[in-house]
């Protein structure tokens, strides 16, 4: 045993970069006490102790490669939540394996390496003497008891890695806890905290803003739709950024036309719940208005928190006569939308097979192509308002790829110096595929907005892609890190819009489906008109004590959510539906 528990504490120590800046013997048993445990309940399965530091070595490096990789091109590192994207990498693993900087065939053959020395192992330590059958049944129980009560937080271990032990862990910012308190113990702190599902909201606080706000809400609650309704296209531009925010280039330089389109309508800078990856988390916001923060225990939305009772766009503007399109060319399964997507209000989808033969750029189908795509569906002939969400995957991840002949489209658009070969590489990939989008946008919003109907169009990147070597080698205007960096948005119409709306104006992704609802003057209630109002309210306290006004609207999100439908004028849940939540309520 005393073998098991060196090994264990060399893993961690080797495979753990925040563990080998300084020598912490807290930290370190805390972050090597679950491989040893795992470790220990292989052995008292199989009853063959090499065998059992092989296949224990072998999956803890494994899942911290794994780790590595995410917190690399997502800038976050494997929660608990993760599990429930097993079926689909493994359903995708070619896609996925682009991301490990392998291809497929080396993974395969790592697998097939790993498989045959295991294999040696089994066979030499067939003949030695392995342990009695029930010191190995004792092992077996013990370890596996101290596994679930430690990562469910029973007991003691909820001390063990509480806040004293781990000073470092915030479950806001598991990057920087991972950082503070090692991977292994942030992932044990991790899923004890992920027990509690939805957080208890602050009732009063809600509700004291609702009765000193009534008559803004009143407002917003009976004010009349009008009568010509516009047609509303939404696009989530993959991992659009504004370059100008990295030092030594300017904004604009290599999307002119969106900074010559967002200049004639509202814009600003965005804040997004993502980095790299995880589009839902961005999506799930600007569909719901529910802000992804409120909600730390929930990593993927489309699992387990996105259901049809939501009141979201799609579903308010269907109640006053819309049909709600969504255009995605990729799988319709990936990130489940295949199933959420009806739920939250789409009548139709085209996915991946609906554009066969649809012209591409690099791995995936072009904006050029997609939006093509979406104006011949406008120029059906519907007659009635329309509402399309379009999710564009041409400058889809990962980034450090041969760009081919589209490197010329930099030819008129030189990269910036100091660039490293790795930067480079990501550079000329990404660049050349966000001007060769920019030129789409353009063209598309002049086609779109030319037509005779009242048009509106909002356009927002989903996250930042993760073009580390790049950051690294030119760093951000703000000095602040990649993760703390924002994407643009911008609402365009082709009638004028409400002049009391500023034309700049920052937001977050969960922000945008209020500005969307006041540039047509859509009546709102629930959880809508209250986030409506604060946002507004905060606008008139000149953009001042934004942490307040973030905690209010997390809080009337976590109210509405555990109600399990729309919160009345008051700012209260007249029903309960979670009966887990029912002392929330």
């Amino acid at each position: 045993m005393l073998l098991i528990a060196l090994i264990s504490v060399i893993l961690v120590e080797r495979l753990d970069s925040s563990l080998t800046m300084g020598f912490h013997i807290g930290l370190v048993w805390r972050n090597a006490l679950p491989v040893a445990l795992f470790i220990l309940l292989i052995y008292g399965l199989c009853g063959r102790l090499l065998l059992s530091l092989m296949l224990g070595s072998g999956i803890t490096w494994l899942v911290f490669d794994v780790n590595a990789v995410k917190e690399l091109n997502m800038n976050l590192p494997l929660l608990p939540g993760d599990l429930v994207l097993v079926h689909q990498v493994l359903g995708n693993i070619g896609f996925f394996a682009h991301y490990t900087g392998h291809r497929l065939v080396w993974l395969v053959l790592a697998a097939l390496l790993f498989a045959i020395v295991t294999g040696v192992i089994w066979k030499v330590e067939k003949h030695w003497q392995r342990g009695g059958r029930i010191s190995r049944a004792t092992w077996t129980c013990l370890s596996l008891a101290a596994l679930v009560t430690m990562y469910q937080g029973d007991g003691f271990w909820r001390d063990v890695y509480g806040d004293e032990a781990l000073p470092g862990f915030q479950q806001w910012d598991p990057i920087l806890s991972v950082q503070q308190t090692g991977f292994m113990a942030g992932m044990v702190r991790t899923t004890q905290e992920s027990r509690i599902s939805i957080p208890q909201a602050d009732k009063p606080l809600v509700a004291g803003f609702a009765q000193s706000h009534a008559d803004e809400l009143n407002m917003r609650m009976t004010r009349k739709a009008p009568l010509e309704l516009p047609d509303i296209v939404v696009v989530q531009s993959e991992a659009f950024f504004d370059p100008g925010v990295l030092k030594s280039v300017d904004y604009g330089q290599f999307v002119p036309n969106f900074q010559r389109l967002a200049a004639t309508g509202v814009s600003g800078s965005l804040t997004t719940p993502t980095y790299g990856g995880g589009t839902i988390r961005t999506e799930f916001e600007t569909l719901t208005g529910y802000p992804m923060r409120a909600f730390p225990s929930i990593m993927y939305p489309y699992y387990g928190l996105a259901s049809g009772w939501m009141p979201t766009v799609p579903h308010r503007l269907e109640s006053f006569g819309y049909s709600t399109t969504l255009f995605h060319p990729f799988r319709a399964g990936f990130w489940n939308r295949r199933q959420v997507m009806p739920e939250l209000g789409f009548q139709h989808a085209y996915y991946e097979k609906d554009f066969a033969g649809a012209a591409r750029a690099g791995e995936f189908v072009s904006d050029h192509a997609l939006f093509d795509f979406v104006l011949a569906h406008f120029d059906e002939g519907n007659m009635g308002a329309q509402y399309a969400m379009v999710i564009t995957m041409e400058n889809h991840g990962p980034w450090d790829y041969d760009v081919g002949p589209l490197a010329k489209v930099l030819n008129e658009h030189p990269l910036p110096p100091g660039l490293s070969a790795t930067g480079t590489r990501e550079m000329t990939y990404y660049l050349s595929h966000l001007v060769n989008g920019d030129a789409a946008l353009g063209d598309f919003a002049q086609r779109l907005l030319a037509r005779p109907r009242w048009t509106l169009l909002l356009f927002y990147g989903d996250h930042l892609p993760a073009l580390d070597a790049a950051y690294k080698d030119l760093g951000f205007d703000d000095g602040k890190r990649r993760g703390q960096q924002h994407t643009r948005y911008m609402l365009l119409s082709n009638r004028p819009l409400d002049p009391q709306i500023p034309r700049q104006l920052d937001l977050s992704a969960y922000q945008l489906p209020g500005l969307l609802f006041d540039a047509v003057g859509l009546p709102e209630d629930g959880y809508l008109a209250l986030a409506s109002t604060i946002r507004t309210a905060w606008e008139q306290d000149h953009l001042q004590h934004a942490e307040q006004y973030r905690q209010l609207q997390f809080n009337a999100a976590l109210l509405e959510v555990s109600c399990g439908h729309k919160l009345s004028a008051t700012g209260k849940c007249k029903r309960q539906v979670f009966s887990a939540n029912a002392d929330n309520n």
